[in-house]
């Protein structure tokens, strides 16, 4: 038995370790689901230029409509790995603000996050799938965008980050006894606050909007599921965007 504890401690161990190494990236193309399309190609008449999306993460702290989402999801990060090393503690945990500016999830090093361009570059994807324009574009600037009917704004309030390694209050030094049989070894939440905007681009006039805030999580084992702590923000926002379109698809349907 003894012999059997200190093969799953270590086995656990260098699992852990490993994870020094583990980068992740934000796979739109890649995530689960697919993208929604209202319209044959050819059929659109409008053209929309896609600007990179704000960053508005710190405005939940002063915009009184956010107060909910500041109470819940303070700024900065908290919480850390090692209160599972304390007796009767069920679990470590981490919660970013910014995932993509610090280090250490459950089974991750780094997770590699343009927030600004990389949904940017999901919206022109969704777009382009669905139909409903005839050309997209990025456009970063005004400039840019000259030549476009109508401008997509997006703006992101929340990519919230919880991660928690499970000890299930007998520390990590015994814990990995149970995740080598088959117990979860921890779980991360992603969460994904986005709003977007169809502004009409000679008058300036926003004609459509559309906010979404989701979330959801997974279970991590030393058998599966290592290394996707962020994989699941690709798949909120590929629903935002779903969501979004088809409501745009209703609301404006002589696009």
């Amino acid at each position: 038995m003894r012999k059997f504890i200190l093969s799953a401690a270590f086995a656990a161990a260098a699992l852990l370790l490993s994870a020094c190494n583990n980068i992740a990236k934000f796979d739109y193309q890649g995530a689960p689901g697919t993208m929604a399309k209202f319209r044959e190609p050819g059929s659109a008449t409008k053209s929309v230029a896609v600007m990179p999306f704000m960053d508005q993460r710190g405005s939940k702290y002063f915009d009184p409509e956010q107060a909910d989402l500041a109470e819940d999801r303070p700024a900065g990060d908290h919480g850390s790995f090692f209160l599972g090393f304390i007796p009767l503690v069920p679990a470590g945990y981490v919660e970013k603000e910014q995932p993509e500016n610090s280090e250490d999830f459950v089974s991750l090093a780094r997770f590699h996050f343009d927030v600004q361009n990389d949904l940017a570059a999901a919206s022109i994807a969704s777009l382009k799938s669905s139909g409903l324009f005839s050309d997209v574009k990025k456009a970063n600037n005004a400039a840019q965008a000259a030549d476009a009917d109508y401008i997509w704004r997006g703006s992101v309030s929340s990519t919230f980050y919880r991660g928690r390694m499970f000890s299930y209050g007998l520390t990590y030094f015994l814990s990995p006894v149970l995740w080598i049989v088959g117990v979860p070894s921890g779980s991360s939440t992603n969460e994904l606050a986005v709003k977007f905007e169809l502004v009409e681009r000679v008058s300036g006039k926003v004609v459509w909007e559309y906010s979404c805030r989701n979330s959801d999580y997974l279970n991590h084992w030393i058998y599966a599921r290592y290394g996707q702590d962020v994989s699941i923000y690709p798949r909120l926002m590929k629903q935002a965007m779903n969501g979004a379109l088809y409501d745009l698809s209703k609301k404006m349907p002589d696009l």
